[in-house]
């Protein structure tokens, strides 16, 4: 994981360069935040049948609508679904700083806590480039429920699909947002090297 301060820039609606206090307080909170992190991941590779935006991997494991996500994975027959978090205590670290009223702190480290959940997530996918099972073939860009008509509906199933929960401690709450908050799930398509998606 690498955190280079861009991202959590943009998440705040910061414009332009930074001045060396705020530079100096994206790096102390980068610290806080990567002392506090328990990263995991775990993930899976399934086949998958499309029809038209009906979308099934493992053979009814987990099948659902998404126009979007359909789009992304044509002409992929397999796909990995990955779930990905930085634990439980970048959360007690974030609510700590809430509790004692210190909501700018707060608001830093959440910004910078999205930025390194982030990197986290380009190393999972760079791993998973590099399973056996896949040499050759080219992953798709990865796709998270919750993006276009991808339902937030769907976490249940695809946590369930992982075990995530007992795998690497990933819960939902009633609304299906995840706990610990900085956590990720995700789909990579696997095609073909010649594919040009459209």
């Amino acid at each position: 994981m690498k955190f280079g301060g861009r991202d959590a820039l943009r998440f705040l609606g910061v414009r332009g360069e930074p001045d060396g206090a705020l530079r100096g307080r994206l790096a102390d909170a980068a610290e806080r935040v990567f002392a506090a992190a328990a990263p995991d991941w775990t993930a899976r590779l399934l086949p998958l049948r499309t029809d038209g935006d009906a979308l099934d991997f493992g053979n009814g494991t987990l099948a659902f609508r998404s126009r979007d996500l359909a789009r992304n994975l044509r002409g992929c027959d397999r796909a990995f679904l990955f779930a990905a978090t930085l634990g439980a205590g970048v959360d007690r670290l974030v609510r700590g700083r809430e509790a004692v009223g210190e909501m700018a702190d707060a608001a830093l480290l959440q910004a910078v806590a999205g930025e390194i959940a982030d990197s986290l997530c380009r190393d999972v996918v760079a791993e998973l480039a590099r399973n056996p099972a896949v040499a050759g073939c080219r992953l798709r860009p990865r796709f998270s429920p919750g993006y276009g008509d991808c339902s937030l509906s769907i976490q249940p199933a695809f946590l369930a699909a992982l075990d995530a929960t007992r795998r690497v401690g990933i819960a939902l709450t009633g609304a299906n947002l995840m706990v610990p908050t900085k956590s990720v799930t995700a789909f990579v398509g696997v095609g073909q090297p010649t594919e040009t998606p459209e």
